[in-house]
């Protein structure tokens, strides 16, 4: 049938975008309705798409590290240039007083990967809540927004803490998901990207996201795994496998 294989609408099946949302809303007591999701194939064009709708000429997105190491590729890529701050080793949390003082007038993102792949911290709403005060007062400093992309593909084997949810902290957030962790599903690339209504411009946001997904070759992800993933929407991961082997460790 033409719904299971044949292509979709470019942001995805607009019947499976509310379906998601709705569960998404529930989870995250927020408003999202299908016009804030754009599906992907995956978190890696979650976040390839999203940095080419952002980019422009001389464009610098900052990151911290230990980072996921296609961050720099995926940047350079879209004519961008990476900025790492080092890690602050004693909580994995960030260094503020380092971040800070790399943000300047060239500064359109902020890269966050909680939790994080490779040392698995997770960022507290504490930490979240002091990145989001410095990034209002620099983009107003600076007079243009400074967007955070949070990159969640983790978010659902995270045991006994709360992960925060971003955009509920800073408004001129995207969010970029994949169910390749949380449902095991690595090779069937599903994701998406949240665009909330708060963004700046969510307009011209959404529509740059639209436009580059097409210049990257993302014609739509996958039809059949979005029905597959609005089928199992809301229902929790078995992260029991990983609790033990976190144990063992």
């Amino acid at each position: 049938p033409a719904e299971v294989h044949g292509y979709t609408v470019a942001p995805g099946n607009p019947r499976v975008r509310e379906i998601l949302a709705k569960s998404l809303s529930e989870k995250f007591s927020t408003n999202l309705e299908g016009k804030n999701l754009f599906l992907t194939s995956g978190a890696a064009a979650a976040i390839t798409i999203s940095f080419k709708a952002l980019a422009e000429d001389r464009d610098e997105f900052v990151t911290f590290a230990p980072y996921f190491p296609e961050y720099k590729v995926f940047v350079e890529s879209v004519g961008a240039k990476l900025i790492v701050i080092p890690a602050q080793t004693s909580d994995w949390q960030i260094d503020f007083d380092k971040f800070e003082s790399s943000l300047n007038q060239n500064t359109k993102a902020v890269i966050i990967n909680s939790p994080n792949n490779p040392s698995g911290a997770i960022y507290s709403r504490e930490t979240l809540e002091r990145l989001a005060e410095i990034l209002r007062r620099k983009s107003r400093e600076f007079n243009h927004p400074i967007f955070i992309i949070s990159d969640e593909p983790y978010r659902e084997i995270a045991y006994g803490i709360e992960v925060p949810y971003v955009p509920q902290i800073y408004s001129d957030t995207l969010v970029c998901y994949s169910y390749s962790k949380s449902f095991s599903l690595p090779g069937e690339r599903i994701g998406y990207i949240i665009v909330p209504d708060e963004i700046a411009d969510f307009e011209k946001i959404y529509g740059a996201i639209a436009g580059s997904a097409r210049v990257l070759t993302h014609v739509n992800a996958p039809s059949l795994w979005q029905l597959v993933i609005a089928r199992c929407a809301g229902k929790p991961s078995d992260i029991s496998i990983y609790e033990r082997n976190g144990k063992i460790l």
